[in-house]
């Protein structure tokens, strides 16, 4: 349905305007995530299927990301179906973001060599374009050309790994190695595959040019390729967690903690400071991989819930910025911060507790269950690290807390786009009430483990 809303589109964006195909678009996505929604039987499709002569494996661990990752971009897109103070509409847009999302979607799903490195290809090219949409801005073509070379890089290890993988077994689909493990050394490719695919998420310590491009680029573009982009390979990851060694895994793991806690003391960029918090969330997540356990989700939807009001609160508050420092990313310093609306500020430090592990948000829930699972598997060291450096971290979070209590509301002249601000209710109103699910939640999360 992806791939027919692109052909439609394709036609429908040369006789309308931006902001009509934005609108049609989000409608047309926002049914497809009910579509999916009614049609999914997790328990049903246990233990999985495959489709397309096994290049794909559809299997009770991937459905929930894939729905996740589907509610994001919903989310994200009802920004644009509206008018905004500084706005960068685009006809290509909708088309661009329609491609990375075939990829997105079907990246958790592959199993094939093969049909990763094309759905990643897939996946990273139209996320090039996206950063570069802006051409008239000098750094957005900074942050495109940094995101292709980068990109490329990891690229080429992807084919090494996989060539590597292919002359030792004869075989790229993972299906059909699955009796060859037992007796090869096929893991320590895999681990070269693991590199590359850390190396795309921009884990430490191959960062720094994924901190450059989240800076350079918009505001709303960093928003969704630091959200979406990471969760769809992370979720391949976790999906084929059994191809990797955990040595690979802890390495980097150590390094992001350690980099994620320390540099943005030193930060008063924003987009920097949250570009390191979300390297921090996926320390979390490459410790509840290594673990393999269901709170793997819970962390996710906390990561989504959380980041998705920081930077729509960042766009938000941008509205009342009178002097911005460009018009691709009005509110970029620590400072701009002190709002005239003491509702958004209210539903930015909600976020940024949560970030911490306040209890009720459901940063604390998430950061319980993945502490309590690497526990029970002898994770002592790595546990004690991870609450050491987050402890750290919170004097950041602190930090723009108190800037965001120094708000106060105003008459003002500039309002928030009413659209902008039911996500902005609803996302608040899932965080401060993410408690009450989690009876539910727990109990789904163990029948997908069954």
């Amino acid at each position: 349905m992806t791939f027919t809303a692109f052909t439609m589109f394709l036609v429908f964006s040369t006789f309308s305007q931006s902001m009509m195909v934005n609108r049609t678009g989000t409608i047309t996505i926002m049914f497809t995530t009910m579509l999916f929604f009614l049609s999914m039987d997790i328990v049903a499709m246990s233990p999985g299927m495959t489709l397309f002569n096994n290049w794909f494996n559809l299997t009770p661990y991937n459905l929930p990301l894939s729905f996740l990752m589907l509610s994001l971009i919903v989310m994200l897109l009802m920004y644009s179906t509206s008018n905004h103070r500084y706005d960068l509409k685009s006809p290509f847009y909708l088309l661009l973001l329609l491609t990375n999302m075939m990829g997105l979607l079907l990246f958790p799903l592959v199993n094939d060599l093969i049909a990763l490195y094309v759905v990643m290809e897939l996946q990273s090219y139209s996320l090039y374009l996206l950063t570069g949409l802006h051409s008239r801005s000098y750094n957005s073509s900074r942050a495109s050309l940094l995101y292709f070379l980068m990109g490329g890089v990891a690229s080429t290890i992807m084919l090494l790994a996989s060539y590597f993988v292919y002359a030792l077994t004869g075989t790229t689909n993972l299906s059909d190695m699955a009796m060859f493990y037992s007796y090869s050394n096929a893991f320590d490719y895999f681990d070269i595959l693991l590199v590359a695919l850390l190396f795309k998420m921009g884990m430490a310590p191959l960062h720094r040019w994924s901190i450059a491009v989240y800076n350079y680029a918009p505001t709303y573009i960093t928003a969704y390729i630091s959200m979406v982009a990471k969760m769809s390979m992370v979720s391949w990851i976790f999906a084929n967690a059994n191809l990797f060694h955990h040595h690979v895994t802890i390495l980097f793991f150590y390094i992001s903690l350690a980099m994620a806690a320390y540099k943005p003391l030193f930060q008063v960029n924003i987009k920097t400071m949250l570009a390191y918090s979300g390297m921090l969330n996926f320390s979390y997540i490459l410790l509840s991989m290594m673990s393999y356990d269901p709170a793997f989700y819970i962390y996710m939807i906390q990561y989504v819930l959380t980041h998705l009001i920081l930077f729509l609160g960042m766009l938000g508050a941008s509205q009342y910025v009178n002097s911005p420092i460009s018009i691709w990313s009005p509110l970029t310093f620590m400072h701009q911060l002190k709002l005239p609306n003491l509702t958004l500020a209210f539903s930015l430090i909600l976020a940024l507790f949560s970030l911490i592990g306040m209890p009720p948000t459901p940063g604390f829930y998430a950061k319980l269950f993945v502490l309590s699972a690497a526990l029970q598997d002898n994770y002592v060291l790595e546990t004690c690290a991870i609450v050491v450096c987050s402890v750290v971290a919170t004097y950041y979070y602190a930090n723009m807390i108190k800037v965001l209590f120094n708000s106060s509301t105003q008459k003002v002249t500039n309002f928030i786009n009413p659209s902008l601000a039911f996500t902005m209710a609803s996302a608040t109103s899932l965080l401060f009430s993410f408690f009450m699910f989690m009876p539910s939640l727990s109990e789904g999360l163990y029948l997908i483990t069954l």
